[in-house]
């Protein structure tokens, strides 16, 4: 007997199915009790309460309804085969086959137009794709279109349109007889199938004793009809979850509902622990005149381009839904087509609660809207203020979407102590966008906010990083091998570990890579493959063999030349560090080996000989990683199944392989983790219709749900839409009215409201909306029946209605804490300080120390070195060596372009280089600079660091003429080199008994005096260093010049020079006032800046030279120094200066000009131009 069951609560329908088990139990306790369902989700609940009721759920099968009725057929029908030769992937390959020889017909020539340039046949691998799932369509919801064409006819509700679509089902058809194969496809099996049930007398002993269909929303109508067959012989029970207890349907004719008027249901009533026949009911609320007048005084509104019937008074009908249900109303309509025993087991619903008068006028069918009472409101149903079973979230992004709700379900929990985490389930549209979010929030709340949650059906390859690292390497034909990429793929744990790598050698390996010149291209052929010209430089290979000379051959050796190029070796790598270069060289040449092999077609035994060798070779997994390479072996072994069925023969494009792969694992959900006994994060998806204390609903967003797949242009269903049809939007719209009806006590939605850029208003999903008009016409608060129909309803919505700030620390996500919705209010504590203006700076950093120079020993020893590096910038001084606090910079992006220019940092490193070379080459004895500079240039280029090419060319000649115009300058100074000048001074600065000693030497002394040059511009630094030389040099005795040499790129060469100094005394009074500063920015941070300073300097030189103190222009210059401009990023942005110093102001401006003129000012100003002298 074929049995329908309505109820609007699945736990009724699990009850009913409960009871029919425990009164008839299956006589062989080996045989599987048979539940067909849709979703893995539904099973998962199902057998969860099973258990519960029976103690132990075993030995039941969960089939899909396409899985169960192909297997009916094997055992109804004989010859059958166990798997359909027109499944969707088998059709696809074969479509492969066929498709080409067809083309030149000129019913084909678009296809024809579409397949050109296809050399990897990549497009017609997708367009077979699409054809096939095309195909797949009409074999279930347009069977006879199927049977037309195998026969020769033409379909006329088609016509002519895409005539090369009969052709190609005739020779897909022909040439699966060709093959040997079973002709039977579910086109032609349904009537064969019908038939034979209809008129066997016998009993199949194959069968199963029963079968229960369980909430399954919406069959074809073919599956309908083959269950109803099956029932003449088993015991069917299909168990509808219908929200509407009587007849909903579109279908309103005269004839129909008369029909319907005569039937009846026999009415069952749920007793405790077991059901009793009460009755019967009517299947059609009202007359049949009343049922008419439905369509008659509605008025329709398309959407989605489907008639709506929105707006009616005193007629049937509720339009929530008529607006969403059009799923379940054609599966409604396509019962009531059946002779069946109808049994139906509502529920009665309160009016408790918002929510249960929205579940209450679905189930009753009925409205409260009235068009004649438009200033009043007393016709609407009562809410409470106080109701907040339904609440609309508006959020300006997808995080504070998720913070806004952990908060909310924080407040839920403390609202009801009876409500646990597994009541409540939280559905999105697109689960991988949200679950970044999710993981953030939920994961990293502390313990006294911690919610228990689970993320289900993301997709592996967003939640595997082996699968992700796969389909990286299965791409790695198409891609340049930049350094960064390679690198991130070693840095995935499995595959460091096949490598034998820990996590410190990753590190010192990226180093290497960046350093050695490592950037694209495993070799000089990878340019080629990209049309560009072989280039060796740059390249892995270049760069590893770098590292292995480094190991095998000292700097001193010179270049290698392996006739190809030359190559400098890199000499980090010494001793123990081979072992790290070996195991980078053996990854990049497993991947050179694998990456050549992958460029190639390869048979599917190829393939998968291939691919299951660079599985063992790229990954060491753990038992957890294991199942990711499993999923992709088994992937492997049913496409060869596939391939076999179809009788594909052909070598296969890497290109198809990989779309293949793609498609196959990125659709595989891993995170199957559903009523897990936590907060359940799912997508919404067909059937998780299952019944939740607490729905939440996120991204609700317009243009977002319904989620819009656009139909293919040659799918023939288009436009002749029948009952029974599936749409994704319309899947979407059946969704979210699930939602509201699986909802037992609070339905929460949010959508991004407001833009989070300039926070214009944004509106929710077409859904939303129309759930909102629905409440806003035909409920109102309690004290607004006096109101006009309008003014009640905008009431209503604004209190329902919830505006969240944009940031989790906003005032407003603090107001006053309550028991209920009424007021939100955040649980993260940790912004309370700043939500409510409390914030309070951290304590002054920059605080009194202990005197440097408390626990010293006398003499005090100071190297002049010291002395000099402090007057680089003495507050960095101050923290790397009193503090001992170093500030890291960001860590660099690692590029993945080989140069072709130099920037400003490594043009000046070139040139210093080269300067430094030619200096110490022309005291040699027959030196040559021309073979000086050309091996200077061979090792650049040996290092990867000069461009390639004629770029390298050009960028070096720039440099080059500058470094010789510097040379030539320097000549004339260091002609005649002399001894390094010993510094030995003493200075009693503070007290008696408690002498410094400055000890060191000065270099690069000549019979012209001390030579201090850079082969760039001359910093505000470089005065004070030269001068600290100079007067160090003047106080021990020496009074002779001291030079600066810089280059400008406007003014060329500058050579500057500091006079001498006869009066040593002088001198040595002036280095002491230096000396006594350092000590006193040892004890707390001197506010002297380069820069700043000799900007303040600068100020009060006259355009015609002269000197004189201008504090306006002095302070103005040093703001401008101090702060950033337009163009240039000011010295206050220096990470040591900043800590102390964060803004400049008037304070700061005159410590800083003090500061100036005891230090710069004299360097500054006693400076002459060499020229000059």
């Amino acid at each position: 007997m074929f049995t329908v069951y309505h109820s609007n609560q699945v736990d009724v329908l699990k009850s009913l199915l409960v009871e029919l088990v425990k009164i008839d139990p299956l006589e062989n306790p080996f045989e599987k009790e048979q539940i067909l369902v849709q979703s893995p989700g539904m099973s998962q609940w199902l057998k969860m309460a099973l258990a519960k009721e029976f103690g132990v759920a075993a030995n039941i099968d969960f089939p899909l309804p396409a899985t169960f009725i192909w297997n009916m057929f094997t055992q109804v029908l004989a010859d059958v085969p166990q798997r359909s030769a027109f499944n969707k992937e088998s059709m696809s390959w074969k479509l492969m086959q066929i498709l080409p020889s067809l083309l030149d017909q000129p019913e084909f020539t678009p296809l024809q137009r579409y397949l050109e340039d296809d050399s990897d046949s990549s497009k017609l691998y997708q367009l077979a794709e699409k054809i096939a799932d095309i195909f797949d369509g009409y074999l279930v919801y347009r069977p006879e279109w199927i049977a037309a064409w195998e026969s020769g006819q033409v379909v006329a509700e088609i016509g002519d349109e895409h005539p090369w679509q009969p052709i190609l089902w005739q020779a897909l058809y022909d040439h699966t007889l060709a093959l040997g194969q079973s002709p039977y496809h579910r086109a032609n099996l349904y009537e064969h199938f019908i038939d034979s049930l209809a008129n066997y007398q016998g009993r199949f002993e194959n069968l199963p004793k029963r079968l229960f269909v369980f909430g399954i929303t919406s069959l074809p109508p073919r599956y309908m009809d083959a269950l109803k067959a099956l029932g003449e012989h088993i015991d069917v029970h299909l168990m509808f979850t219908n929200p509407c207890r009587y007849y909903w349907g579109e279908v309103r004719d005269r004839k129909f509902l008369a029909k319907l008027a005569a039937k009846q249901r026999k009415h069952l009533v749920w007793r405790d622990d077991h059901s009793e026949i009460e009755g019967e009911s009517e299947q059609l609320k009202g007359t049949i005149e009343e049922n008419l007048a439905y369509d008659d005084a509605a008025y329709h509104e398309m959407v989605d381009g489907e008639s709506i019937d929105l707006l009616h008074t005193d007629v049937v009908g509720n339009s929530l839904l008529a607006s969403m249900g059009k799923l379940g109303r054609d599966n409604m309509y396509l019962l009531s087509q059946l002779e069946s025993n109808e049994i139906e087991a509502f529920v009665d619903l309160g009016r408790d609660s918002l929510l249960q008068q929205l579940q209450a006028d679905i189930l009753n069918l009925e409205e409260h809207q009235d068009d004649q009472q438009l200033t009043t409101s007393q016709h609407k149903q009562v809410v409470r203020g106080d109701d907040y079973s339904l609440t609309l979230h508006a959020c300006h992004s997808p995080m504070r979407e998720v913070e806004v709700l952990h908060d909310q379900l924080l407040n839920m929990f403390d609202a009801d102590p009876s409500l646990k985490p597994r009541d409540i389930i939280v559905m999105v549209a697109d689960i991988n966008a949200y679950s970044p979010a999710i993981q953030a929030v939920f994961g990293n709340a502390p313990g006294e906010r911690f919610i228990p949650y689970s993320i289900s059906d993301r997709s592996a390859d967003q939640e595997s990083p082996i699968l992700a690292a796969f389909m990286q390497l299965l791409n790695l034909a198409n891609t340049r091998c930049l350094a960064s990429e390679l690198l991130e793929l070693l840095e995935i744990p499995a595959i460091l570990n096949r490598f034998g790598l820990s996590e410190d050698e990753f590190l010192q390996a990226k180093i290497w890579v960046e350093e050695s010149g490592i950037r694209w291209g495993l070799n000089p052929a990878t340019g080629t493959e990209f049309d560009l010209p072989a280039t060796a430089q740059n390249t892995w290979q270049f760069g590893i063999e770098r590292m292995l000379l480094g190991y095998a051959m000292p700097e001193s050796a010179g270049l290698f030349n392996d006739g190809q190029q030359s190559l400098s070796p890199y000499n980090e790598v010494q001793g123990m560090g081979a072992e790290l270069a070996g195991k980078l060289a053996h990854f990049i040449e497993t991947v050179s080996d694998y990456r050549q092999a992958l460029a190639h077609a390869h048979s599917i035994d190829g393939w998968r000989q291939l691919l299951t060798a660079m599985l063992d070779d790229f990954f060491q997994v753990e038992l957890e990683g294991e199942v990711a390479l499993k999923s992709i072996r088994d992937t492997l072994t049913m496409l060869k199944e596939q391939l076999e069925d179809a009788a594909y023969q052909a070598e296969l494009a890497p290109s198809i392989i990989s779309q293949y792969l793609q498609n196959k694992l990125s659709g595989t959900r891993v995170s199957q983790r559903f009523l897990a006994g936590q907060v359940n994060f799912c997508t919404l998806m067909p059937m998780r219709s299952i019944p939740f204390r607490a729905v939440c609903l996120l991204g609700m967003n317009d243009g977002v749900y319904p989620r819009s797949m656009p139909p293919e242009g040659f799918d023939l269903m288009n436009g002749r839409t029948r009952a029974g049809d599936r749409s994704r939007r319309d899947d979407d719209r059946y969704l979210f009215l699930e939602a509201l009806l699986s909802a037992q006590q609070t339905l929460y939605i949010s959508y991004v409201g407001r833009s989070i850029q300039d926070n214009t208003e944004r509106v929710p999903s077409v859904l939303v909306s129309e759930l909102m008009e629905y409440c806003h016409q035909n409920y109102r608060l309690a004290e607004d029946a006096d109101l006009s129909c309008d003014e009640s309803g905008d009431k209503l919505l604004a209190n329902l209605h919830r505006q969240h700030a944009m940031v989790p620390f906003s005032p407003a996500a603090f107001s006053d804490s309550s028991s209920d919705f009424s007021s939100y209010s955040s649980y993260a504590k940790e912004w309370l300080p700043a939500a409510n203006r409390q914030g309070q700076r951290s304590g002054e950093f920059n605080r009194q120390l202990s005197d440097y120079l408390a626990d010293v020993s006398y003499p005090l020893d100071l190297d002049l070195v010291e002395l000099q590096r402090f007057w680089r910038l003495p507050v960095q001084y101050f923290f790397n060596r009193r503090l001992k606090v170093m500030f890291e910079p960001p860590l660099p992006i690692m590029p993945d372009e080989e140069p072709f220019i130099l920037d400003g940092l490594e043009s000046f490193q070139i040139r210093d280089a080269l300067l430094n070379q030619l200096l110490s080459d022309q005291l040699q004895a027959n030196s040559n600079p021309d073979q000086t500079v050309q091996n200077f240039v061979d090792q650049q280029r040996a290092q990867g660091k000069l461009p390639v090419g004629a770029f390298g060319d050009i960028e070096f000649d720039t440099n080059r003429v500058q470094a010789e115009q510097l040379v030539e300058a320097l000549r004339f100074v260091t002609s005649a080199p002399v001894d390094d000048v010993e510094i030995n001074l003493n200075f009693d600065l503070l007290g008696e008994g408690k002498p410094i000693v400055l000890q060191g030497w000065l270099t690069q002394a000549y019979q012209s005096g001390l030579v201090r040059y850079r082969s760039g511009k001359i910093r505000p630094q470089d005065y004070l260093a030269a001068w600290i030389d100079h007067l160090a040099m003047s106080a021990m005795g020496v009074a002779k010049r001291t030079h600066m040499i810089g280059y400008d790129r406007k003014e060329g060469v500058v050579h500057l020079i500091y006079p001498p100094i006869e009066d040593g005394d002088y001198a040595k009074n002036l280095l002491a006032e230096l000396v006594r500063l350092f000590y006193q920015g040892m004890t707390q941070p001197l506010a002297y800046f380069p820069k700043t300073s000799l900007a303040a300097i600068e100020a009060g030189f006259s355009r015609g030279g002269a000197w004189a103190d201008d504090e306006e222009k002095s302070l103005k210059k040093m703001a401008e120094a101090f702060n950033d401009g337009f163009m240039s990023s000011g010295e206050g942005n220096n990470a040591y200066i900043g800590r102390i110093w964060p803004q400049w102001n008037d304070a700061l401006a005159q410590e800083v000009r003090t500061l100036a003129a005891l230090v710069i000012q004299a360097p500054r100003l006693l400076v002459k131009d060499a020229h000059d002298e």
